[in-house]
Formats: structure tokens, sequence, C-alpha cells
């Protein structure tokens, strides 16, 4: 998918490609840069916020198993034994807040409507939350293990290129040249079994949803990967909504009013640091029941990440729009893809204005190339360079133009023998 298939603005760059640009320099210098099938928009998804929730995990579960999440204002006449109890007992049982300048409500049921049920399953809920993240990357790695080329390969061919000899540079050039042809060979609609004829109208109307033998199946996984993506991030914002059980969705416009109003932005009442915990020691003859004081260490952090994460999933959530628009915008506009081809031409003298050759170009891009044609070429560029790129089209485009030659001249012997 790539920045490429977003629309081609000359010279223009949006700030997602220049993130991707300078990370991907940044990683390539230390050697830990790979190739990619994806763009930064789809990796800022299924790798930095998979990254980021774990490292969030990790905070949370030290602060919870390592330190003490939960220390209880207990009677001077507990004993050590008892105030461990309380502390276990209350930590497990829920809490609830209620401000200072508050009474404390007599009846129990009305406490209860205030319990704090989420500190205890924050490292599960942030670890559920990577593995929704990461399911739209693995569903696109399997849809694209039958597109009937390896991604993957052609990427790392692209990029090891770039630093072999001339000569051994030329052979790999034309290696995947070659392999790139063959697989544009298979995908005739003659091979797409029902109704080809109407599956190629219906795909060059909708320009997707018809199959790899229609040439565009690589780009309809693309768009259903974004599209993915798009309404995971909505989901995961409804999925917080519902574990905070507290209008987590506008927490963060509470957090910016804070801030605009000159309040204290770290007092609220989602993350409150002093709790109050019931509960009850049965004895032989009766049932004492208790009311004590907690403070939730735990909450420092929790408050800072889950803030942290609201700025975050919104600005994914907006991310994976823009994604998903400027990526359509870019498959109903035909005339992308001929710009894109007739750049590289022009770089390689193969560019011509004649009627003759414009038909040709758009034979090339329409009949040969087609929607995953380009998609591959614009990996290519991605993951290697734009110089890499541009002779695989050059080899390409030769190749094309010798065998729509040779059916020309095919074509014009037949024509000449029935006039005969």
């Amino acid at each position: 998918m790539g920045n490429g298939l977003c629309v081609e603005t000359g010279s223009n760059m949006t700030i997602f490609d220049w993130l991707d640009h300078v990370l991907g320099t940044a990683g390539q210098a230390v050697g830990i840069r790979g190739t990619y099938d994806d763009d930064f928009i789809d990796r800022l998804n299924h790798k930095y916020t998979v990254m980021l929730l774990v490292i969030f995990t990790v905070i949370v579960s030290t602060s919870q198993y390592v330190g003490d999440p939960i220390e209880c204002w207990c009677p001077t006449d507990f004993t050590e034994n008892r105030v461990d109890y309380t502390n276990f007992v209350c930590w497990v049982s829920n809490t609830y807040y209620i401000p200072m300048q508050n009474q404390i409500p007599a009846q129990y049921d009305q406490r209860r409507e205030q319990e704090l049920t989420y500190y205890q399953w924050v490292p599960l809920i942030l670890l559920v939350c990577s593995m929704f993240y990461k399911v739209p990357r693995l569903i696109y790695k399997v849809l694209n293990s039958y597109s009937g080329i390896s991604i993957d390969k052609i990427n790392g061919m692209a990029r090891d290129t770039q630093y072999l000899a001339p000569e051994d540079r030329e052979k790999k050039l034309k290696h995947i040249s070659k392999y790139m042809g063959q697989w544009l060979k298979s995908a005739s609609p003659h091979r797409a079994g029902l109704c080809p004829n109407l599956r190629t109208q219906i795909g060059n109307v909708c320009f997707f949803l018809c199959g790899r033998h229609f040439g565009n199946y690589l780009t309809t996984v693309a768009m259903v990967y974004k599209i993915l993506f798009l309404v995971n991030s909505i989901v995961m914002m409804y999925l917080m909504n519902s574990f905070m059980g507290s209008k987590y969705s506008v927490y963060g416009f509470e957090v910016l009013n804070s801030l605009y109003e000159g309040e204290d932005w770290t007092y609220s009442p989602r993350f409150p640091r002093v709790t109050l915990c019931d509960f009850e020691i049965r004895q032989m003859t009766n049932l004492q029941r208790w009311t004590v004081q907690c403070v939730l260490p735990v909450n420092l952090f929790n408050e800072k990440i889950f803030i942290f994460l609201w700025f975050w999933m919104v600005f994914i959530a907006i991310a994976n729009g823009f994604g998903c628009l400027t990526n359509l915008y870019g498959y109903l506009l035909p005339h992308h893809r001929r710009s894109y081809i007739r750049k590289y031409l022009k770089i390689n003298d193969l560019h011509k204005k004649t009627d003759s050759d414009r038909r040709i170009r758009a034979d090339f891009v329409k009949d040969f190339l087609k929607q995953d044609g380009i998609f591959v070429l614009r990996q290519i560029s991605n993951n290697a360079n734009d110089v890499i790129a541009s002779e695989v089209i050059r080899y390409l485009y030769r190749d094309f133009l010798e065998k729509y030659k040779q059916s020309a001249d095919d074509n014009s012997n037949i024509e000449n023998a029935d006039s005969v």
C-alpha cells in the first residue's frame, strides 16, 4: 500500500511521509530497518502502538506486583496481619471514591455505585488492546499470501540491488522484472471462474472486489487493511469507554478544558489517589463491618498512561481516516497511475508524445500492470529507491513494447492474408 498509493503531489510530502522517511533512514543507519509492505500510518497501528501498550503494561505490572499497589489507613488496634489482610482484601474487592467534601452514604448500595473496578485489570486490558492492534496485520499477511507474488521477497531483492556491483545489479534487476512479468501475465480474467466479462466491467467501475485475476487483488487487500485499522481505532475508544465506566471518550476534552481554565488537570475522579473500602470480618458470634481509607499509588501511573492513550488513539483514528481517504482517492482516479508510470518513462527517455505511444502507454498501465502492478512498483520505490523502481519499469516497458509490436505485426499479417 505504501505512501505511493496516496495521491501524487509532485515534491509535496505529508507529515506521515516525512516521519516515515526520517525513521526509516535512522533505522537503516543502525541496521534495524527491514522491508515494509505497508505505509507509515499502518505501522503506527501495528508496530508503534503495540510497542507503547506493551511498555505501559510493564510499567503498570511493575507498580502492582513489585511495589505496594494499595495502602489502607487501619485502626490502631489492628495487628500487622490485620493490616496486610485489609490491604489485600481492599485491592481484590474494589474500592470506591467519595470526594472529601461529600458525606459517605449510609447505604452500602449507594457506595457500590461509585466503585472503581478497573485498576486491577489495567495490565490485562492493555495487552488485549495491543492484540486488537495486531489483528489487522495478521489478516493482511494471510490475504497477501494468496496474491501469487511474495511482496517481502521482491522488496528484499529490490533493496539488496542497491549495494551490488553494476553487472550483478543488472542481472538482479532483470530477474525482478521477469518475476513481475510472469506474475502479471498470470492475472488473466479468463482464469477467474464465473462471469469474467461481467466481473471485469464491475472491476473497472468499482476498482476492487473482483479477485487477483483482474489485477486489483493487492489494492483491495490494502484498502481492507486500512479500513480494518480505522474500525479498530473506533472500537478501541468504545472499549476503553466501557472499561473505564466513566465517560472516558470525553476525558481528553476535560483535560484540555482544565489546562485552559488553569485548573489542576491531574485531580480527576477517574483516577483518585485516595479511596474508601468496605470489608467484613466474620467472628464467632457476630459480623464486624469496617470502612477504611486507602491510597492507590498505582493510579499515579494509570492517570498519565490513560490520558496519553486518549490523545494517541484520537491521533491514530485521524491518521487512519486520512490514510483511507487518500488511498481511496488514488484508486478512484486512474490518471494517478498513468502519471506515475509516465514520470519514470521520462527518466528512461522512453516517453514520446505520439498518438500511438500514448495508446501503448495506456495499454501498458491499464491492461498489463493494472492496479496491482503499480502497487508492487510503489513498494519497490518505498523499500529501495526511485532509481531501482525506474530500472524495473524500464525493463518491463521494453518487454511490453517488444511483444506489443510483435502482436501488431501478427495481426497485420493475418489481415493481409485475409485480404488475399
